[in-house]
C-alpha cells in the first residue's frame, strides 16, 4: 500500500514538474551513464537481418522521466518498402546488468502514423532481469508483416516503478531514433522538447531479409561493422546505391567491374543499406556505420 501511495505522488510530482517543463518547451530527462558496461561484439545481434538506428554500443546510458511513458523508433515506410514481404520477428533490448534495472516492460508495435503511431498490431510484455550485461533478444508472439506501404512504430512503454528504465546513447542524429511519448502531452521528437537528445539503444529483427533481391549471396560486402571504407565483391557490378535509415539516397553511382570501394568516413553512425546491381540481378545488403 505505501508502495502504491509513493509511486502516485512520485507520478503527481513528476506530472507536475513536466506540465511546467512543456511550458518552457523542455523535458527534464534523467541519466545515469554506464560507464562499466561495454557491450561486446559477440553479446550483439548477428549482422545482416537486425536493424537499429544505432552503430555505436560502447556509452550507453539508462533514461528516465520520474512517471511512466512510451518510447521508441518510427521506421518509415521509404525505408521498409525494401523488406516488403519480410517480417518483424523479434526485437533487442539491452540488460545493464545491474539488479536496480531489473523491471518489467511492454513492447507495441503500431503501423501507420507520421508524428504519432497509428493501429497497433502486436503488443506483448517481457522482463529485464538486470544479470545479463549486454543484449536480450525476445521473438515476437504476433510478427508484424512488412507491407512496405506504411510507417511502422517499434515502442516501449514502462510504468515508472524504477528511476532509469530506458536504455539509450548519444543522438546520433536520426529524429526516428528518439521519439518520446507521455500521456496527455503526445509523441514527441525527443530533441524538440529537451535540452539533451539521445537515441534509444534497441534493435528490430526482419524475417526473410537475407533472400530479399536475386543472388544475394553472390555479392560480398565488408567489414561490416565499418569505420570507413567499405569492399563490394561481385560479378559484373554495375550500379550501386546506398540509403540511410530514412529511406534518403545518400549516394547513387553507376560502377564497372567485380569489385569497387565505397567511403562512407562522411556519412553519420548508423546503419545503411547499400543496393547492388550487377548483371546476374539485384541485391541488397544493410551495413553498420560506427
Amino acid at each position: 500500500m505505501k508502495k502504491n501511495v509513493l509511486l502516485f505522488l512520485m507520478c503527481i510530482f513528476a506530472l507536475i514538474g513536466m506540465t511546467q517543463a512543456q511550458n518552457r518547451g523542455e523535458i527534464q530527462l534523467k541519466a545515469i551513464e554506464m560507464n562499466n558496461i561495454e557491450i561486446p561484439q559477440d553479446l550483439l545481434p548477428s549482422e545482416g537481418s537486425w536493424f537499429s538506428y544505432v552503430g555505436d554500443y560502447s556509452s550507453p546510458s539508462m533514461i528516465g522521466i520520474g512517471m511512466p511513458f512510451n518510447w521508441g523508433y518510427m521506421l518509415p515506410a521509404e525505408l521498409m518498402k525494401e523488406y516488403k514481404g519480410c517480417s518483424i520477428t523479434q526485437f533487442g533490448f539491452f540488460d545493464a546488468g545491474e539488479e536496480q534495472f531489473a523491471t518489467h516492460y511492454t513492447i507495441n508495435i503500431y503501423i501507420g502514423g507520421e508524428t504519432a503511431p497509428e493501429t497497433l498490431v502486436s503488443t506483448q510484455e517481457f522482463e529485464i532481469t538486470g544479470t545479463a550485461g549486454g543484449v536480450v533478444t525476445f521473438r515476437l508472439d504476433t510478427p508484424v508483416e512488412i507491407d512496405g506501404m506504411q510507417n511502422i512504430w517499434l515502442t516501449f512503454h514502462h510504468d515508472g516503478s524504477i528511476q532509469y528504465p530506458a536504455p539509450a546513447v548519444a543522438d546520433v542524429g536520426n529524429p526516428n531514433s528518439r521519439w518520446i511519448g507521455i500521456d496527455g502531452y503526445g509523441w514527441m521528437d525527443m530533441a524538440s522538447v529537451s535540452s539533451e537528445a539521445y537515441s534509444w539503444l534497441t534493435w528490430v529483427y526482419v524475417d526473410g531479409y537475407d533472400w530479399i533481391g536475386e543472388n544475394n549471396e553472390s555479392v560480398s560486402v565488408y567489414p561490416n561493422p565499418t569505420t570507413g571504407n567499405v569492399n563490394i565483391l561481385a560479378s559484373g557490378i554495375n550500379h550501386i546505391t546506398v540509403l540511410n535509415a530514412l529511406g534518403q539516397v545518400v549516394y547513387d553511382s553507376d560502377a564497372n567491374g567485380n569489385m569497387t570501394t565505397l567511403d562512407m568516413n562522411q556519412y553519420q553512425t548508423g546503419v545503411y543499406m547499400v543496393r547492388v546491381t550487377t548483371e546476374n540481378g539485384e541485391s541488397v545488403k544493410l551495413v553498420s556505420k560506427q
